[in-house]
């Protein structure tokens, strides 16, 4: 398998601005002190910007957080192109052995969509079951949890439901998220090497887990900012990411429009395991700060690599400072 390399390019060749792109990363690591790890830059599929902050960076498996929900997400969507299943099937349907946990008509109710857009309505328990991941059956204990919302109502942040959405990938295809994205997407695209760790009966962790270098993280990008084409092959299904990059609910406070945390990033809608980003457009993001960040209107794509507390930071250094020196298309 041959790796993929990008072509490059000179940000002003591409109407970027190389002062934008310094300032933006000064200002997270200098001006606010922020352990940054990596920063690349792509336009028009031209990679123009590359820079690593540790010795050895460029090569290692960063770890991803929930920028793994974001390739589950895709998995899912390229399983359901290929009729294996439909975001619209019941959850319960995949798990028989567990059919005594349908106890409620929400549940009968709940779906894999639900999931997708982090509106299942089960009870948040996750902080309990996901301390054990490697003692007991994950896919048992989360389908006894109630279902407190109708599906598909209210948004609460969930990696569990996306460990779900891996387990009733199992279901369909033994290879798991992994091993299908390694055959079906990483592979076909040139990805280094990677990893994500899995439970006791060997289903990847879905919502986190996963290990990719910055390079691969800019390769997704490219590939979801090109609606599921890499060089002329299609590899994942145009509609399904379309639906994944736009808002599928709301993740404001309804209650109170004044809440200045509405003009954040966690704020501005959520689709099928990707944030809306304030600033257009749309992003995988994982705690301590890995970013995909995806501008069809800017045909640009953002990575970031990072070990900080303040996520926000990085996101309002992109749409102010690197924004402004990016004209044209």
């Amino acid at each position: 398998m041959a790796i993929h390399t990008f072509p490059k390019g000179k940000p002003e060749d591409f109407s970027v601005s190389s002062g934008a792109v310094r300032e933006t990363i000064r200002s997270i690591r200098e001006e606010n002190n922020l352990e940054l790890h990596s920063f690349l830059l792509l336009r028009r599929g031209s990679l123009l910007w590359e820079e690593y902050f540790r010795e050895g960076e460029r090569e290692r498996l960063h770890v991803m957080h929930s920028v793994s929900k974001s390739f589950t997400s895709l998995a899912i969507g390229m399983a359901q192109e290929q009729g294996l299943l439909s975001v619209e099937d019941k959850l319960y349907d995949f798990f028989p052995e567990h059919a005594s946990l349908r106890d409620s008509d929400w549940k009968r109710e709940v779906t894999l969509k639900h999931l997708l857009m982090m509106g299942s309505g089960f009870e948040n328990r996750e902080q309990e079951i996901l301390g054990n991941m490697f003692s007991y059956n994950y896919a048992e204990q989360a389908l006894a949890l109630p279902i407190i919302h109708k599906p598909g109502t209210v948004f609460n942040y969930y990696t569990l439901g996306t460990y779900l959405l891996s387990a009733a990938f199992s279901k369909v295809n033994p290879l798991g998220v992994h091993g299908y994205l390694r055959r079906k997407l990483m592979d076909p695209m040139g990805f280094g090497p990677s990893q994500w760790n899995v439970d006791l009966n060997n289903i990847p962790a879905g919502g986190f887990g996963l290990y990719l270098r910055a390079r691969d993280m800019a390769r997704f990008g490219q590939l979801c900012l090109q609606k599921g084409l890499w060089e002329g092959q299609r590899l994942a299904p145009e509609g399904f990411i379309l639906e994944a990059s736009s808002k599928q609910i709301r993740n404001d406070d309804i209650n109170n429009p004044d809440n200045p945390d509405n003009k954040r990033d966690w704020a501005a809608g959520y689709g099928y395991q990707f944030w809306r980003c304030q600033m257009g457009g749309y992003r995988a993001d994982g705690m301590h700060g890995q970013y995909i960040i995806i501008l069809p209107e800017k045909d640009l794509v953002v990575v970031m690599t990072s070990n900080l507390d303040n996520m926000q930071i990085p996101l309002t250094a992109v749409s102010t400072l690197l924004l402004p020196g990016v004209s044209g298309l």
